[in-house]
């Protein structure tokens, strides 16, 4: 049974059982300790083992997500859409909504599945709606894929976040609109991936790939605009991310305060304040707090005692 069943496995059943986060996640680091053990080559008693010589770290080695906001993807390579259809990177953003570029292979036992699992949960929990706000690009790094793998990974994707979508109240009616599953010649799949800074690599040891995990978000104009890494992405930040991405032309207006005082931080994986820009705004709001006060008392005018009273014409005659 490959180790990405035995994942799913273990997840559903932490759903269903009281305790069951805390027991699925002792099973799953067992579940991965054994798994790497297992392709650690045995050492003989008396010899120390050498990382150095390990096939398994020695195919990681190096390998990272590399932030190149700002980057334009390349538009003009061909690519296979889940229809079989080739076309031009560029036409799936004819849309001219935002993008979550999800790089991925359909055949990778264990981490393009917790990849994808984050992904499905923080879409159907972030407010915007697919297809509708923004688009998802699950793009395969395996040239073997086919456009019928494809098809195959669409209805188990779009069939999962509709379910996610039931309990979080999402609307995804148009998932399928706005989900693209593509595929391709290596060469063109190795611009698209190199273009954002996801690293990749064959590992003949264990005959899969090896790679990061992340997401990246695109603009509508295909500028690279925020790299998220790891396997889990908090909906609040996502939807940020899809906001600025998209130069306020999706969200509301909380979302736009939100991003004059919050910038992403990578450390986290999360939008933080930003201390310049929180006192450039305290510094607005106290202008404007200051001109509406003097607006006020000038509107309001002199008080009642201190209205200058008539002068008597007779008392003045006396006086002089």
């Amino acid at each position: 049974m490959r180790i990405g069943r035995l994942i799913q496995i273990v997840m559903g059943a932490s759903r269903l059982t009281p305790g069951g986060a805390s027991s699925a996640s002792v099973l799953l680091a067992l579940l991965m300790s054994a798994t790497l053990m297992g392709q650690t080559p045995s050492v003989s008693p008396g010899l120390n083992y050498n990382q150095d010589l390990d096939p398994v770290l020695k195919s990681i080695e190096g390998l990272t997500i590399h932030d190149q906001l700002g980057e334009q993807l390349p538009l003009d390579q061909i690519i296979r859409r889940e229809s079989g259809e080739q076309t031009t990177f560029g036409k799936l953003f004819q849309s001219g909504r935002p993008v979550i570029l999800n790089p991925v292979y359909f055949s990778c036992p264990m981490l393009c599945n917790l990849v994808v699992e984050g992904l499905v949960e923080s879409v159907a929990q972030c407010g915007l709606e697919i297809g509708i706000d923004f688009d998802v690009i699950t793009l395969s790094i395996d040239p073997r894929d086919s456009a019928r793998d494809a098809r195959n990974r669409e209805s188990l994707l779009v069939k999962a976040l509709e379910e996610s979508a039931v309990l979080s109240g999402a609307a995804v009616s148009k998932a399928r609109d706005g989900w693209h599953f593509v595929t391709g010649q290596e060469p063109s799949l190795r611009a698209i991936a190199d273009s954002v800074g996801f690293e990749y690599r064959w590992n003949d040891y264990n005959n899969e790939y090896a790679h990061g995990a992340g997401i990246f978000i695109i603009s509508p104009d295909a500028v690279l605009t925020q790299t998220i890494k790891g396997i889990e992405y908090d909906p609040q930040t996502l939807r940020l991310a899809l906001v600025e991405a998209s130069d306020g032309k999706v969200g509301n207006w909380l979302d736009d305060f939100v991003l004059t005082c919050f910038v992403y931080d990578p450390t986290k994986a999360q939008y933080g304040p930003a201390a310049l820009k929180v006192m450039r705004l305290g510094g607005i709001l106290a202008v404007l707090g200051l001109s509406v006060f003097l607006l006020l008392l000038w509107r309001k005018g002199p008080q009642r005692g201190e209205t200058d009273k008539p002068s008597d014409p007779r008392r003045e005659q006396l006086q002089s």
